[in-house]
């Protein structure tokens, strides 16, 4: 006969050690199927964040040089359409500054260095502060051009060639946010003429004044090179010059090191980290051979004959992810415009690194139009 409490001991024995271990070892499947799911989520994620980031500094560096490139060599109604019987058609244009070094030549909307090696462009690189230094095989994007949210005026009144320009007031415009000496450029439908203003006062009718000297740059003279007509354009200009560099110390104006990056001078000013990541830039002209200001061919800066002719540019950049991720090493070949060889263009890597990298290729169209 069976004790009376023998049912109840069986009811509460419990699981067994061969059970526990068939337990926990399912359970640690099921953890680390979900671990693994995780982690491979986290990596997507990261590597979806860098090709994200990749991306918008590519479209980033393209945005930026566009505001300026647009822009380049507009002077309002003074087109190159005047003057058909020379090729390309011509308007008048006169550069009113003493110097024409590259900061102060708005003669050329657009200008260009090509890199013909890891240490050397042609024309000779000089105007590229030391610090931080343009990298080489790289080209340097030089554009004339008013910048984004500078003041834009009309005339409202004739004036003297000698005289301060009278100009229609804005409420928004003052001495303080019209800080002289600038580059200015003021045109009609007969030409342009570009300037230093030495001083600017706002009232009902505003004046711009130009007098001899005002630099950097200066006025060679006091005189505009003719009168202007009522309701002419007036505003400033500025030369930019856009190059990729990177920052190997804290050498100013560098707060430290950094990758290489896409780089702006604007006018004397310092140069001014933009966009990080940009590791090389290819640039090819659009020259217009017959005067109907659409481009017949792209050729390299060394062998654009004259500036004026050039209507639309070529661009190509190189952006890399900031940090390394993953295990393979990037053993890729990279072709800008073409890569390397008599056409231009440049061949880079492979680089043998973990960073993610990407080729962006656009064309934008130029208003040339001062010369």
């Amino acid at each position: 006969m069976k004790p009376a409490n023998s049912s109840n001991r069986r009811a509460v024995a419990g699981f067994s050690l061969i059970e526990l271990m068939v337990a926990l070892t399912l359970s640690l499947i099921l953890m680390a199927g979900a671990l693994s799911i995780l982690y491979s989520t986290k990596l997507t994620s990261a590597e979806n964040e860098r090709i994200a980031r990749v991306q918008e500094a590519g479209r980033t560096a393209f945005e930026l040089i566009m505001q300026d490139a647009r822009a380049a060599g507009y002077v309002g109604c003074a087109r190159p359409m005047l003057d058909k019987s020379t090729n390309p058609p011509t308007s008048s244009f006169s550069n009113g500054l003493t110097s024409t070094a590259l900061l102060w030549n708005f003669g050329q909307a657009v200008y260009g260095f090509e890199a013909t090696s890891s240490t050397a462009w042609t024309p000779s690189l000089t105007t590229i502060p030391a610090s931080p230094v343009a990298m080489g095989g790289s080209d340097v994007l030089v554009l004339r051009a008013a910048r984004p949210g500078s003041p834009t005026f009309r005339t409202n009144a004739a004036f003297a060639p000698n005289a301060d320009i009278p100009v229609a007031a804005d409420p928004n415009v003052t001495s303080a946010t019209f800080p002289t000496p600038v580059p200015v450029v003021i045109s009609d439908c007969q030409g342009a003429a570009v300037f230093v203003a030495t001083g600017f006062t706002a009232g009902g009718t505003a004046r711009i004044a130009h007098a001899a000297g005002g630099g950097p740059p200066t006025n060679s003279s006091n005189a505009l090179a003719r009168s202007f007509a009522v309701n002419s354009l007036v505003q400033p200009i500025e030369t930019v010059i856009y190059y990729v560099a990177s920052c190997p110390d804290n050498t100013a104006p560098c707060t430290g090191t950094s990758p290489p990056a896409l780089w702006q001078i604007v006018g004397a000013k310092p140069p001014q980290e933009l966009i990080q990541g940009v590791e090389a830039m290819q640039v090819k002209y659009g020259v217009d051979t017959d005067g109907d200001l659409l481009a017949n061919q792209y050729v390299t800066a060394d062998n654009v004959t004259d500036w004026s002719t050039v209507v639309s540019i070529n661009l190509a950049v190189l952006v890399r992810s900031i940090d390394e991720t993953g295990v393979e090493k990037d053993k890729q070949t990279y072709k800008l415009l073409g890569g390397a060889g008599a056409t231009g263009g440049g061949t880079y890597g492979p680089f043998n690194d973990r960073r993610q990298r990407a080729v962006f290729t656009t064309t934008i169209t130029l208003r040339n139009g001062t010369t």
